[in-house]
Parts: C-alpha cells; sequence; structure tokens
C-alpha cells in the first residue's frame, strides 16, 4: 500500500510545546492545565504526550480508557483516547499496551534518534481531526531526544517550565537559548511550586528561595512570567489554578496575533515510516524509512 493511504487529513491550526530542562519540575501538568485553558475558551484541543521514557498522560488526565487504542482496519492509524472533558489524548504509554500484547513486553529499548522519529511517526498517524490546538509535552532536558523533537514538529511556540531553585534556573536559561536557535518563541515561562500559601493565616512563604522573576526576564523581556503554588496531589489539574493558566492561554494568543500563522495541514511535515504494522515494527526496532 502506498504511502499516501497511511496519511491522515486534517487540520492543525497552531502546536504549542511544553518544555522544561530537568525531570519532575511538574512540565506535565502544566501542559494539562494549559490545554484545559485553551478549551475553556472553546478550542479544539489535542495533546501529545511526548515523553516516551515516562509518560505521565494516563495519570493526569481522568477519564481516559485502560483498554488498547483502536487502530484503523489497515492498522497504520490510531484512534486517540478522548477524556471525559473532551481533551483529545494521544500517549506512547496508550500504543505501548499494543506491544504487551503482541510482545509480551512494554518496555522500551531504542536509541535517542528511533524515538524522536518514533514520536513523529505517532503524531502523523493518530487521527487527531481538526484541531485548534495541539500541546506537545516534551521530554526533559536539552539533548538529542527533545531537540529532535523540537525540530521534528513546526512549532508555534513553547511554554518553558521552572522550579525557583538555582541549578533549575540555570538549566531553564539553556531550554530558552535551545528554543531561541530553532526560532521558536517562549511567550511564557511558568514557574511551578514557586510559593506556598498558609491555610491558616494565609502568609505567603517561598521555601525553595526567592523567585527567580527578575532573571528570568532579563533573559525573556516579553514573556509572561506565571508563579503557581504548592499544591498536594496536582490539584490545581481540578480548576483550583485556572486562572494562572488563563494568562498562559493569553501569552500564547498575543504571539499569535503578531506572528499572524497560518496552521499546519495534516500529516505534519515530519519524517514518516513505511511499515505494514507500525506499532509492532517499532516495538522491535526494524524500522524502515521513506
Amino acid at each position: 500500500m502506498s504511502g499516501a493511504a497511511t496519511q491522515i487529513s486534517g487540520r492543525i491550526s497552531r502546536i504549542v510545546a511544553v518544555h522544561s530542562c530537568k525531570g519532575g519540575v511538574g512540565k506535565s501538568t502544566v501542559a494539562i492545565g494549559l490545554a484545559r485553558a485553551l478549551q475553556r475558551t472553546g478550542r479544539r484541543v489535542g495533546v501529545l504526550d511526548a515523553d516516551i521514557y515516562g509518560p505521565s498522560l494516563p495519570s493526569l488526565v481522568d477519564g481516559l480508557p485502560s483498554t488498547e487504542p483502536e487502530l484503523s482496519p489497515n492498522g497504520r492509524q490510531v484512534l486517540p483516547f478522548v477524556s471525559a472533558d473532551g481533551l483529545i489524548c494521544q500517549s506512547f504509554a496508550f500504543v505501548a499496551r499494543l506491544w504487551r500484547r503482541r510482545l509480551g513486553d512494554g518496555s522500551v529499548v531504542l536509541r535517542g534518534d528511533l524515538v524522536a522519529e518514533l514520536m513523529a511517526a505517532m503524531a502523523n498517524h493518530t487521527r487527531w481531526g481538526s484541531l485548534d490546538d495541539l500541546v506537545v509535552d516534551l521530554p526533559p532536558g536539552t539533548g538529542e531526544v527533545p531537540l529532535t523533537l523540537a525540530t521534528a514538529f513546526p512549532l508555534d511556540a513553547a511554554v518553558v517550565v521552572s522550579t525557583p531553585h538555582a541549578l533549575a534556573l540555570a538549566d531553564t536559561i539553556k531550554g530558552v537559548e535551545m528554543l531561541a536557535k530553532l526560532g521558536v518563541p517562549v511567550p511564557a515561562v511558568v514557574q511551578n511550586m514557586a510559593l506556598f500559601r498558609c491555610t491558616g493565616c494565609g502568609d505567603v512563604h517561598r521555601p525553595f528561595g526567592p523567585s527567580a522573576a527578575d532573571a528570568l526576564r532579563a533573559r525573556l523581556p516579553d514573556a509572561q512570567l506565571v508563579e503557581l503554588p504548592i499544591m498536594p496531589h496536582d490539584s490545581g489539574l481540578g480548576g483550583s489554578l485556572a486562572a494562572e493558566f488563563d494568562v498562559v492561554a493569553r501569552a500564547l494568543d498575543a504571539v499569535d496575533a503578531r506572528l499572524k500563522r497560518g496552521g499546519h495541514a495534516l500529516p505534519l511535515p515530519t519524517k514518516q515510516w513505511s511499515a505494514p504494522h507500525w506499532p509492532t515494527l517499532m516495538a522491535t526496532a526494524k524500522l524502515e524509512l521513506k
């Protein structure tokens, strides 16, 4: 069957990456919070969990099925899962369920270049339909995998996530510089776990040190800086941090108004697989590029 028969039609108006240079800073939480903020404006939003080694989308979004994703009759297209509130979701965690049944193993032993190309394939073989926004939750760091993914996708903007730690700030600046070299605007920086509000007296405490907002503003004078408080159990995803995520969404809209980009037709201009059954062949690393 020809490669054209595997392609999915549709259009994505905007592709936004969420990136951090350190793991565990709340990047995936911010990605979901941003996606829901965009939803509140009436937009149709998809989320691509692009962290193959540590996918977290199924743990952060309630109501997603625990079953295998449905494949098209030719085995090359995947139907994404849709959350109870309408987020269109794709994650390697879903595809891994297919691998476990067919191969008896859901582990991932792949080189970095194959990981990046695998994610590009997943993006183009998921039946997104037409989206107003695709939020891509990138893996952390500035190494081979996030760098390849950032260049593989036609990104319109990126939101960078950090914490107040001095080391996290230094790494955040590295990530911002990587995105700048790729020509990707950074309209918002989110400092997660920046403060703690006492439920008794209402005082604000900063257990991890003073805010790095001034240092970030010096590097990104046009970016919107958003501070998120420490909250238990990712409870901010339930709506208590809606105002903060709405600020990030508006910062993205400001970039759109300035750059006036025209959106992206599917399939995205990334490398394609020509595989008779791409989930199985990717699982065994028997990959054939066109």
